[in-house]
């Protein structure tokens, strides 16, 4: 248990550090106008959320309504990053005018959908490395029980 704890809140460093690291860049590219290099940015975060969210979050969660739940909101993003990609491959046929449009609104997309599954996913993190931690410590204090 307690190797498993350790691993978690180095996990839950390293998610957001990478995080950080990776939403300074897309807002660097959207500052300066790099609206592609901006797009393939924000893919690659909501990637990361959707599948920390299934394999460390939803892996970790046990109640039916708690998955369902889960499962409708790793829909909704999924979906939501398939418009994105719909809109990055019509914007590379269609005139220069419309394919900046489209592409404004595909990082409209991506700026909302990135806050609010970071909130999510960091908030989950939050909590499972805490009940881990928490856990952990009451075995500790169990076990020195019955030694007293």
């Amino acid at each position: 248990m307690v190797v498993k704890m350790e691993e978690d809140a180095n996990f839950l460093k390293r998610f957001y550090e990478d995080f950080t690291r990776l939403h300074r860049e897309y807002n660097e590219a959207v500052a300066a106008g790099e609206h592609d290099k901006a797009i393939k940015l924000g893919e690659k975060i909501i990637t990361m959320l959707i599948d920390i969210l299934k394999e460390k979050i939803a892996a970790n969660l046990a109640s039916p309504i708690t998955l369902k739940i889960i499962d409708d909101i790793l829909k909704y993003y999924e979906r939501n990053l398939s418009y994105i990609q719909g809109i990055k491959e019509a914007a590379e046929k269609i005139p220069l005018l419309y394919s900046y449009q489209a592409k404004e609104r595909a990082l409209e997309t991506l700026a909302r959908d990135v806050q609010e599954l970071f909130s999510l996913v960091l908030g989950a993190l939050i909590i499972l490395s805490e009940t881990s931690y928490m856990f952990k410590k009451k075995e500790e204090e169990e076990s020195l029980r019955g030694y007293v």
